[in-house]
């Protein structure tokens, strides 16, 4: 229990909170950057599609970045403590403090008199962020660089930016406003498998 509460401290004292912090912003900003005020449900999923992942992908960036300290390596070097574990543990983090801002976001929706149906665009902001931090995920664990693994997420925002669905089909982003479930089922399962098999490859590296 002391190394699950060391684990998860040092992740948050060093490597999380600024993540944490930076998203936070942005989220509060977001009536101000985007205009929701009085926004239609079609608006504000538009608005809210198109914005929030890349505010939530910044959560996800810390995944692996305190793998280079001196403290991480020598405690999975121990093998007190699966390097595995230690993924979950920081994984678990990551979705709680998505959870949270998700609902902050549509909460300023809310208070910014925007219609908006909470509970899909909760799921529908979770599944599209996940599946993006997914993405990153995997890229950082195949190549160990935290901007080749971006080139993922961001490559596949812009393709469903300027392709829409064609290409994309149930792995299209924007689905919101066609109230598509499934897309959204879809990724977010898919973020999640894309989180372990970036666990497993990261684990063959130590």
């Amino acid at each position: 229990m002391d190394i699950l509460a060391k684990v998860s401290i040092v992740f948050w004292r060093f490597h999380f909170y600024p993540a944490v912090i930076a998203a936070l912003v942005l989220t509060l900003l977001f009536p101000f950057l985007f205009g929701v005020e009085n926004a239609s449900i079609m608006q504000s999923a538009e608005i809210y599609e198109r914005f929030f992942p890349l505010i939530g992908l910044i959560l996800f960036l810390p995944l692996y970045l305190p793998d280079g300290s001196e403290e991480t390596t020598s405690l999975i070097k121990t093998k007190r403590f699966a390097y595995v574990n230690i993924l979950f543990l920081r994984f678990i983090q990551i979705m709680l403090a998505l959870f949270l801002l998700t609902c902050g976001c549509l909460l300023i929706f809310e208070k910014s008199n925007a219609a908006i149906a909470f509970g899909r665009f909760l799921f529908g902001g979770l599944a599209n962020t996940l599946f993006m931090g997914g993405l990153f995920a995997f890229g950082f664990a195949i190549t160990a660089q935290p901007v080749a693994g971006l080139i993922l997420p961001l490559g596949y925002y812009v393709a469903s930016l300027f392709t829409g669905d064609k290409y994309l089909k149930i792995f299209y982003l924007f689905t919101l406003n066609e109230q598509d479930a499934t897309s959204k089922l879809v990724l977010f399962v898919s973020g999640i498998v894309l989180v372990l098999v970036s666990f497993m490859l990261a684990k063959r590296r130590t």
